[in-house]
């Protein structure tokens, strides 16, 4: 009875609005849960990105899309390809690591570029949270000794790694940040030092 209702939910075919997107990325994952079935998910998914090409204000779309394709795992694969796509872009790139990490079964070499793709979103401001959260499920095989002294540079430098935000926020989530930075060069052995 839930998943008539929510596949008429559906956005048109042709609206790439940040909202339908959105909306479109959620009831992908809803009729994922609901019936189990991950064709008709992806299917969704896979409209999500194509649309979010004609939207030049879809990145955290994108980003969204990414998280709900990790939820149906090795079944999304088909969207692999998308996902790569996102990795260029800092703000969709750690949603992206963490879809293909869920995905797609990176091999070492891969692995090790999804690492580098993370850090480079958090060492640009851009989703500082989200590139600790992929550098979680990526897993200490990724990091490089040179992904940990960037690593280490982020959690230990003198530089503020948020700059933006709501003004009374940024330091707290700055410094939420590196602790989890730290916590991630303790778990990966690396030095806690720059």
């Amino acid at each position: 009875m839930l998943a008539p209702a929510l596949r008429e939910a559906l956005s048109d075919p042709g609206d790439d609005t940040t909202p339908a997107l959105d909306k479109d990325s959620e009831l992908a994952g809803a009729l994922w849960r609901v019936t189990g079935k991950a064709d008709e998910a992806v299917a969704v998914l896979e409209s999500v990105f194509a649309r979010a090409e004609q939207n030049a204000w879809s990145w955290w779309s994108v980003a969204r899309a990414a998280r709900t394709t990790a939820l149906l795992g090795p079944a999304a694969r088909p969207l692999a390809t998308r996902l790569r796509a996102a990795l260029d872009d800092p703000a969709q790139a750690p949603a992206a690591v963490e879809a293909l990490t869920a995905v797609a079964e990176p091999d070492a070499r891969e692995r090790i570029a999804l690492a580098a793709a993370a850090l480079r979103s958090a060492e640009v401001d851009a989703d500082p949270s989200g590139a600790c959260d992929a550098l979680e499920a990526l897993g200490a095989d990724a990091m490089t000794g040179d992904h940990l002294r960037r690593l280490a540079v982020l959690a230990e430098g003198d530089a503020r790694i948020v700059r933006s935000g709501v003004e009374d926020h940024v330091i707290h989530q700055d410094n939420v940040f590196r602790e989890r930075a730290r916590a991630l060069l303790t778990t990966f052995g690396g030095a806690s030092t720059p």
